[in-house]
C-alpha cells in the first residue's frame, strides 16, 4: 500500500492538478513522470522515485486510470473547480482506506488502537514509537494476516496521512495528538442518513458503521485495548473532543441534561457551553443546518 512509502499528500495533489490541466493532451505515464521530476532538479539521482510513488498512490486510490490509448486520466469529473484535488484524495481515503481493512490493513486499526488507550498521544521519541509498533502488532487478533507489519519507519507516513485526513495534528515537538473532528464532520450525512436527530445509542451505532476506526467500529474493536469497554458508555478522548468541537462550531447539537444516563464525554476536557451541556453525558444528537 502507498502509505507504507514516503508518499506526500500535497505532492499527490500536484499529480491530480497536472492531469486535470492536460486532460486533453498526451498523458502517458513516462511523460507525466518527466513533467513531475524533470532532469536537472537539485539532488535528482537515477534512484529518485518520488514521481512514481505519487502516481502509484493515485492509482491505488483509484483517482487515475489509463484511457484506451494508455493516457492517464482522472477517474472523477471536475465541475466549477469541484472537487479540489485535496477533496478528491480525502474522499478516496474515506471510501477505500478507512472503510475497511481490505485495501490497507493497518491504517484504521492503528488509529483505533491509539485512541482506545488512556494516553492516546504518540510521542516523537524513537523508543516510544518502536514500543507503540510492537504493542500494536501484538494486539492484532489471530484472524488477521500479519505480513508486512507496522514498524517505526512506516509510522511517520501514517501520521502524515492522519493529519492530512483531519484525524489529528502534530505539535512543534512532532508529538501526534488524535483529533477526528474533520473526519466525523465529513461523515455526518452518512451517520444521520436523512434524520435530524438521533438518540445516543443510535448515534454511536451509526457512527461505528460510518467510521469503523472510531469508538465501537469494526476496525477499532479489532485492536481496542482493555482500557476501553463499550458497556461503560464512555467515549474515547479523541471522539469526545471531536463531538464537543462540532457542538461548539454549530455542526451538531448535543443534548446533555443533568440526569442523563447516555454516553459520556468526560474525557474530552472542559465544557465550553455549560448552559446547553448541563452534564458530561449526552442523550441525543441533532444535526444542525449547514450555515
Amino acid at each position: 500500500m502507498f502509505i507504507d512509502n514516503p508518499t506526500v499528500p500535497t505532492q499527490l495533489e500536484v499529480v491530480l492538478d497536472l492531469l486535470h490541466a492536460i486532460r486533453q493532451k498526451n498523458a502517458l505515464a513516462d511523460s507525466i513522470k518527466t513533467l513531475l521530476q524533470p532532469k536537472g532538479l537539485p539532488d535528482l539521482t537515477a534512484s529518485s522515485n518520488q514521481a512514481a510513488l505519487q502516481m502509484n498512490a493515485a492509482r491505488e486510490l483509484k483517482l487515475i486510470a489509463p484511457d484506451e490509448e494508455g493516457h492517464l486520466r482522472l477517474t472523477y469529473p471536475i465541475r466549477d473547480g469541484k472537487p479540489s484535488a485535496k477533496e478528491a484524495i480525502i474522499s478516496a481515503v474515506d471510501r477505500l482506506v478507512l472503510a475497511s481493512a481490505d485495501v490497507e490493513p493497518w491504517f484504521g486499526r492503528l488509529y483505533g488502537y491509539v485512541i482506545s488507550r488512556a494516553n492516546d498521544e504518540i510521542l516523537s521519541e524513537s523508543s516510544a514509537r518502536k514500543d507503540l509498533c510492537t504493542q500494536f502488532n501484538n494486539a492484532l487478533p489471530g484472524h488477521v494476516e500479519r505480513a508486512n507489519q507496522l514498524n517505526d519507519t512506516k509510522l511517520p507516513h501514517y501520521l502524515r496521512w492522519y493529519s492530512y485526513a483531519g484525524m489529528g495534528w502534530r505539535d512543534p515537538s512532532k508529538r501526534f495528538v488524535p483529533d477526528p473532528t474533520e473526519r466525523v464532520r465529513r461523515a455526518l450525512p452518512v451517520i444521520f442518513d436523512g434524520a435530524r436527530r438521533l438518540d445516543a445509542a443510535s448515534f454511536m451505532s451509526s457512527l461505528a458503521q460510518a467510521c469503523p476506526e472510531l469508538d465501537g467500529g469494526a476496525l477499532f474493536m479489532d485492536t481496542a485495548t482493555n482500557q476501553y469497554d463499550p458497556a461503560d458508555r464512555v467515549c474515547t478522548r479523541a471522539l469526545a473532543v471531536a463531538l464537543r468541537n462540532l457542538h461548539d462550531e454549530g455542526a451538531i447539537q448535543l443534548d446533555c441534561p443533568k440526569d442523563s444516563q447516555g454516553w459520556s464525554l468526560e474525557r474530552g476536557g472542559t465544557v465550553r457551553d455549560q448552559q446547553a451541556l448541563q452534564s458530561d453525558r449526552f442523550d441525543r444528537v441533532a444535526l444542525q443546518p449547514v450555515r
